[in-house]
């Protein structure tokens, strides 16, 4: 049997999963608050409030640029880290990449609540990405391999959920202790909750260990679930599909030796790139959508969670699929920050009304797009493709930092840029495949061949929901 016949032995979702999915969800809760920190630690502190920021310890009142750049400088950091360890974690394995990056950055983030200038901030707030970014990339990857491919949708977009949470969480935090360093300290330091979880009940991926030839290590995982699924399963034989020695090691450079891929993975990349500037743009300014800074970053993180759990009816359905919402919901932020532009700013209401749907939407995109690609691309080339596609991100995450500032220079400016590229995105989304109900690939060969998803259709549909077996519409790039 392959990898995803063994998960429907040893069940695809069951206690197992759903311990594994609780401290994956509780690490992306902590990682959310370490994404968007800036917000709080970075603001202005006004006369309403008595929060302290690096803002009022370093006196950077006339220095907006400081806190964008410092921002910036952890999303760089961050795409850094999702390269570098997305590339390690295809390699070595998921877990000793999670592991340590997440030891490294709890240490990274933590040390900058005792920088005693803004340049020392600024360079742990770069590590901390670099680590952030290495561990929250492999972790998503981890997650979608412990669980059989017909959850993949809805463990993706509650893992998405969870991140929202984390952001409300921050804004409470804040606002109960409103002392920056005390902020920093303590919302990384909840990463120590994780690493036991970590260490000792997460196992490695056994879709990693199968796709390197490590066939007998995978077994034992795939025993392990179904002793804690309470399967009563006395041995897994998985098919071989290499030798363990002579296994090749993937790098980005095979996606680029085949055209298909090489297309797939830039149109995706661009996708990305699109969401993640419209995602942290919106939620650099998320300050501005309200006078009360912690009610902004609240409504900015509770707004995601209907966007999320509509996603989850949205990408299973036939006539949409993962390619169909995105582009739905692509147009939909393109029209939105059209209108935006000619909305005066002392429209307060319109402009938050605007800004919360674009901002509902493209988390929207972002969850879908999570799920998206660990179906596009093979097991060797999986992380190191979505490790890509979010460094991409990142760039768009960088640019997305300095917002802020566009919005008091050219206010227009920002809407046009979100519009142009939604619109863009949105036609590039229509050449990558559709994944709706179809096989993973488990090689590269998989993945390339046009008739792979199509051939292994009915022997893949005892794997799936009843009400989830027609094909995706659309056509095939």
């Amino acid at each position: 049997m392959n990898a995803e016949k063994a998960f429907e032995v040893v069940g695809g979702f069951g206690r197992f999963q759903i311990i594994i999915a609780a401290i994956i969800y509780t690490a992306n809760f902590i990682y959310a608050q370490q994404m968007v920190l800036m917000v709080i630690v970075g603001a202005n502190s006004t006369s309403d409030t008595n929060l302290t920021t690096i803002v009022t310890e370093f006196d950077l009142y006339d220095k907006k640029w400081v806190t964008d750049l410092v921002q910036s400088l952890f999303m760089g950091g961050y795409m850094v880290g999702a390269v570098a360890f997305g590339q390690a974690s295809d390699i070595f394995g998921r877990k000793p990449v999670i592991l340590i990056s997440t030891a490294l950055m709890i240490i990274a983030c933590f040390c900058s609540g005792l920088a005693q200038s803004w340049q020392t901030f600024a360079v742990s707030r770069f590590f901390g990405g670099i680590f952030t970014g290495g561990s929250g990339v492999s972790l998503y990857v981890m997650l979608t391999e412990l669980v059989g491919k017909n959850m993949w949708t809805k463990i993706g977009l509650t893992y998405q959920c969870c991140f929202s949470l984390g952001i409300m969480f921050l804004a409470g935090l804040s606002y109960a202790i409103q002392k920056w360093r005390i902020i920093c300290m303590v919302s990384s330091a909840l990463g120590v909750i994780v690493m036991p979880g970590f260490f000792f009940i997460i196992p490695e991926s056994p879709r990693w260990l199968y796709s390197v030839g490590k066939t007998d290590a995978a077994e034992k995982v795939f025993l392990k679930i179904a002793k804690w699924n309470r399967k009563g399963v006395a041995e897994v034989v998985l098919e071989p599909i290499g030798d363990e020695k002579h296994v090749e090691t993937h790098t980005l450079l095979d996606a680029f030796r085949h055209k298909k891929l090489a297309i797939w993975l830039l149109s995706l990349a661009f996708v990305w790139f699109t969401t993640s500037l419209l995602y942290y743009g919106l939620t650099m300014s998320a300050a501005d959508l309200t006078p009360n800074l912690y009610l902004g970053v609240a409504l900015s993180g509770a707004v995601e969670i209907p966007a999320v759990l509509s996603c989850i009816f949205l990408m299973d359905f036939k006539w949409l699929g993962r390619r169909g919402t995105v582009f739905m919901l692509l147009l939909v932020c393109c029209a939105v920050s059209v209108t935006t532009i000619f909305v005066p700013a002392s429209a307060g209401t319109a402009t938050l009304a605007l800004g919360l749907t674009s901002k509902l939407c493209d988390a929207g995109i972002f969850s879908v797009i999570y799920v998206y690609s660990t179906e596009i691309f093979p097991a060797p080339l999986r992380t190191v493709a979505l490790g890509t596609s979010s460094t991409v991100a990142r760039i768009g995450a960088i640019i997305g930092s300095f917002i802020p500032l566009l919005l008091i220079e050219i206010p227009f400016l920002p809407y046009i840029l979100f519009g142009a590229t939604s619109f863009l995105a949105a036609m590039l989304i229509l050449v990558l495949p559709v994944t709706l109900n179809q096989p993973l690939p488990q090689t590269i060969d998989d993945a390339i061949k046009p008739k792979y998803r199509k051939k292994n259709e009915n022997d893949n549909q005892s794997l799936l929901p009843a009400e989830n077996t027609e094909e995706d519409s659309g056509v095939n790039a």
